[in-house]
């Protein structure tokens, strides 16, 4: 019997490689077609209508960590009174983090009931910490020596908009100062870049009338009609309006700021025939002048 096996496999042609493999594969697509598995897919009924109820919620708001309960934004916060074992652990004293609480504003949009306003900060003064940084002052310094260190320091500050406005105002009016107006500007110089931007180029509010300036930074109508139907980000320059910063009471009566705001109309559109006849300016704040050596 075992001869007969062994004649029919001698005689029996071998099988190809390439057969082989086919077979498997087919033996394997045929395991895992879907209509052969219905029953393998484990998702729940549900779960097509959970999809939608997810992507159709709003996101979550972004809650900050001082007084956000105190905000209209959260109605529900606060509205039980709270059990009687836990009256006599609550402090009768309790202030919220933020001393100002009048002039918060959340990011959900939502604003605190006005309250005492902040005061104006000095300088070397920043919100939200309790230390002051001292301006470094100089001693025994001559009127040559300051001219030209307040002439580099007009022309190399934290933002390239105070350097365009303080370099072009320092290469008109810096070598024409004395003594005492050199002092001011000095002093003028350890102010915030961005504050001195705006002091000097935005325009108080008209009084009794309609507010020339929004209290807080809104989208321009210009962004609205062009860079928010196209998916321009709002960080864009020229995408906001920035709030009116008021000037403090100390820099109110300064001789230094009226020149900087005359310097800004003398290079604008507006004023610039009248600033040409009067060499104040009228080339534009685009481009920084040559540095100026002063004779004393």
């Amino acid at each position: 019997m075992s001869t007969i096996r062994l004649v029919h496999r001698l005689v029996r042609p071998p099988m190809s490689h390439l057969s082989s493999t086919r077979s498997a594969a087919r033996s394997f697509s045929a395991a895992f077609h879907p209509q052969a598995n219905k029953d393998s897919d484990r998702a729940h009924s549900t779960t097509p209508q959970h999809r939608v109820n997810q992507t159709d919620k709003p996101p979550n708001p972004a809650v900050p960590s001082t007084t956000s309960t105190l905000t209209k934004d959260f109605p529900k916060a606060g509205e039980k009174n709270p059990p009687p074992d836990l009256l006599n652990s609550a402090d009768p004293n309790y202030k919220p983090v933020d001393t100002y609480p009048g002039k918060v504003e959340h990011y959900t949009g939502g604003r605190q009931q006005h309250g005492a306003q902040k005061p104006e900060l000095e300088v070397g003064e920043m919100e939200g910490i309790t230390f002051k940084v001292e301006p470094l002052r100089r001693v025994g310094e001559d009127i040559s020596t300051m001219r030209a260190r307040l002439l580099y320091q007009s022309r190399k500050r934290g933002i390239l908009e105070s350097d365009l406005l303080l370099s072009t105002f320092a290469d008109v009016y810096l070598a024409d100062m004395n003594k005492e107006q050199l002092q001011e500007y000095d002093r003028f110089l350890d102010e915030n870049d961005w504050d001195i931007y705006y002091w000097a180029t935005q325009d108080p509010p008209a009084e009794g009338g309609a507010k020339s300036d929004v209290s807080k930074d809104t989208p321009t109508e210009t962004w609205q009609r062009t860079g928010a139907k196209s998916g321009e980000w709002a960080q864009t320059v020229g995408a906001f309006k920035a709030a009116y910063r008021p000037v403090p009471s100390r820099w109110a009566d300064s001789d230094i700021l009226r020149l900087l705001r005359q310097h800004v109309r003398d290079n604008s559109a507006n004023g610039f025939h009248a600033a040409k006849n009067r060499k104040t300016g009228g080339g534009g704040l685009n481009r920084m002048p040559n540095i100026q050596i002063f004779n004393n």
